[in-house]
């Protein structure tokens, strides 16, 4: 059996490469100088949110809007399904509390396919009320910080960018499905996505929030024939890769509290995340792109095969270099729990990250290789090849 113990010291000599590397990449990425603007005014902004039907603590959502910090003109379009009341109510709500805000309602007809109004429908009503220079679209579970366009918009400034975007920190721990969800999330987001800028450019955008300006925007063709389409964030990043501009990773980093009612809930969404980018994105990747996107997130597979190598071989070389592992994940979670979330992980929650660590790649790994049916708002669907949902 020594070929388990050299099989275990290899990957946990890799893991903490990977876990050092990945360190630096964080390190350098946070310390670099934000884009010094001009003397230019600050342009002025849209930012449009769709409203989907239940959405978790809207009301705190909203707030968060009214108490941003911008020198320039900010709209807001809350964009509602016209079925949907309780969302209207909660908007209407909003607005008789922030009186001073340049904002409104706009009531989007629901897909003759869906029964709802779908995300990319809710957004083409609201873009015929933009007037904006600058187009920001964020989900109806970020809690963006004060400072959140302040930080977001000087990137676009920098010649050949077409969108920027930012990082999200999950702050839900209120149940299992909930707090499986933001230990993922968290143990996941920052690690990834940062250290792949450093491989390439970014060739999708991450849809929470992002932001690039209105005629770059209509240059790409927007969201134009994306209406019953599921990756319309990671569409727009192609057509604008296709004229020529790159999408840019932000330092901003924004909370998101999207509640998980069951664990069944939980592992439906993360087929989702994962099926999506399957059948939109994936085909869209050059060879170089996909061996990118293994390098980034191959070593998130080690903790667990190291665990699973110790159950089975019940070796102690195996046991001790699955506990070396999580204490390696462990470091690098606290270090960046502390240092970037601003401890957003309550201690006694730090089991979910751990079990997180152990077994999400493998619920990652199980969603790629799924079928191409999701459960998505109340309905079940069937993601093809390309993206488009029937």
């Amino acid at each position: 059996m020594m070929w388990v113990d050299r099989l275990a010291r290899l990957l946990l000599l890799l893991y903490a490469a990977e876990r050092g590397l990945k360190a630096l990449a964080l390190w350098d990425f946070f310390r670099r100088p934000a884009p010094v603007r001009g003397t230019a005014a600050w342009p002025a902004v849209t930012l449009l949110q769709p409203v989907t039907q239940g959405a978790s603590n809207l009301a705190a959502v909203l707030a968060a809007r009214a108490r941003l910090h911008y020198d320039g003109r900010v709209q807001l379009l809350l964009i509602c399904d016209r079925e949907d009341a309780e969302s209207q109510a909660v908007c209407r709500a909003h607005l008789a509390e922030f009186p001073g805000l340049d904002a409104q309602i706009i009531l989007a007809a629901p897909d003759t396919a869906a029964g709802v109004a779908l995300k990319v429908t809710k957004l083409l009503a609201g873009l015929t009320h933009a007037t904006g220079a600058v187009l920001c679209f964020v989900d109806d579970d970020v809690l963006l910080p004060p400072d959140a366009l302040q930080t977001l918009l000087p990137y676009l400034d920098q010649p050949g960018v077409g969108a920027v975007f930012g990082l999200a920190c999950y702050t839900d721990w209120s149940n299992h499905g909930s707090a499986l969800m933001s230990a993922f999330v968290n143990a996941n987001a920052l690690p990834s996505y940062v250290p792949l800028t450093y491989l390439s450019d970014p060739y999708t955008i991450t849809g929470h929030c992002f932001a690039l300006r209105r005629e770059i925007f209509a240059a790409a063709g927007g969201l134009d024939g994306l209406g019953l389409h599921v990756g319309d964030d990671h569409m727009l990043a192609w057509r604008l890769q296709g004229i020529g501009l790159r999408c840019v990773q932000t330092p901003l980093i924004y909370r998101i509290e999207n509640h998980f009612a069951t664990r069944r809930a939980y592992a439906g969404q993360m087929k989702r995340w994962f099926i999506f980018p399957r059948q939109n994105l994936l085909p869209l990747l050059t060879p170089r792109q996909r061996l990118v996107s293994l390098l980034a997130s191959v070593g998130n597979l080690i903790p667990g095969l190291l665990a699973l190598l110790a159950l089975l071989t019940r070796r102690r070389s195996a046991a001790l270099a699955s506990g070396i592992s999580l204490g390696l994940f462990a470091a690098l979670m606290a270090w960046i729990d502390r240092r970037f979330y601003r401890a957003a992980t309550p201690w006694r929650h730090w089991p979910y990250l751990l079990l997180t660590a152990l077994i999400a790649p493998f619920q990652v790994l199980g969603a790629l290789l799924a079928d191409d049916q999701v459960e998505w708002r109340g309905q079940r669907w069937r993601i093809q090849r390309g993206g488009a949902a029937r």
